[in-house]
């Protein structure tokens, strides 16, 4: 049976619900594409801020109204390029998929936005944090986005058999699912003597099983920053694995390296880690060697005639 055959209802359901159905297809495409579930997420947030501000079937989007909702003022570059990513990759399945006759976004412009850099968090902020009140397992998550240089998707996901103390490693998943086994830091490693052994060490609540999502993990840490009195908006969990990177340049270790334990694609990518560094830069100024200034210009003075 056809695409088109299998989902005739969409049209016969409101606008909203059309929607739904549709993000929940796209859901599907991605798992089966292993994209990762802070991506799907991500996305489909991405897609609904569209359907609310178009007010639109999915159908009777065009190309203006993809222009409108992106050039709203109310968002940085960044994110700006980050949503038309989103949109470009849920109307290409669309199109893909039959569920629409074309696709709006083949003429949509790129998006430009000025190179990242990092925001890390100092240790002394990390140490307010950890001291904030903040009971063991937000200290543990704390801990791992620092030590490890893990994202908020990975810490969520630490399980107590990801640990081999015989290697002294610990496996984790990042961004496409790709998997490797990281040197374990001796806190991390000490951490895991008070964490399950076989089992996650963020286990969900309620109803669900497995582990709490990377969401979670981010409103708990939040909540230690806010409680340490950390009020700079742009410092963030993810701030934990930049002050990773950040600290570990600052230590003079090789960029590849570096690149290999963040898990970066690009070495690019790593390579904004080696301009944030004040001591580093301070060093360089001084480096310059110092001169005697004359005092006057050493001009002879004009007598008058």
């Amino acid at each position: 049976m056809s695409t088109t055959q299998q989902r005739p209802q969409l049209r016969l359901v409101s606008s909203q619900d059309e929607w739904d159905i549709a993000l929940t297809y796209f859901a599907d495409f991605q798992r089966s594409a292993g994209l990762a579930d802070t991506t799907i997420r991500n996305r489909a947030s991405f897609v609904r801020t569209l359907r609310r501000r178009c007010g639109k079937s999915y159908e009777d989007v065009t190309l203006a109204d993809l222009r409108r909702h992106l050039g709203r003022p109310d968002i940085s570059a960044g994110t700006r390029r980050t949503e038309r990513g989103a949109l470009v990759a849920f109307f290409r399945f669309l199109l893909e998929d039959e569920l629409r006759g074309d696709d709006p976004t083949v003429r949509l412009a790129p998006v430009t936005a000025p190179k990242g850099t990092p925001r890390p968090f100092t240790r002394e902020q990390v140490d307010a944090m950890l001291e904030s009140g903040a009971y063991r397992k937000t200290r543990a998550m704390i801990l791992l986005g620092y030590y490890q240089g893990f994202r908020v998707s990975q810490i969520a996901a630490v399980h107590g058999g990801d640990v081999d103390r015989l290697t002294s490693t610990i496996r984790t998943v990042g961004k496409g699912q790709k998997e490797r086994r990281l040197p374990l830091h001796p806190v991390i490693g000490a951490l895991a003597d008070e964490m399950p052994a076989d089992g996650w060490w963020f286990p969900a609540r309620g109803t669900r099983t497995g582990h709490v999502r990377g969401a979670s993990v981010t409103d708990l840490v939040t909540k230690a920053k806010i409680r340490a009195g950390i009020t700079d908006p742009k410092l963030t969990p993810h701030s934990l694995r930049h002050a990773f990177g950040t600290d570990l340049v600052e230590a003079e270790v090789d960029i590849r390296v570096v690149q290999e334990l963040m898990m970066h694609e690009s070495l690019a990518t790593t390579q904004i880690y080696t301009g944030v560094s004040e001591r580093r830069k301070r060093a360089a100024v001084a480096a310059l060697p110092g001169r005697v200034v004359p005092i006057r210009s050493g001009r002879s003075t004009p007598r008058a005639a």
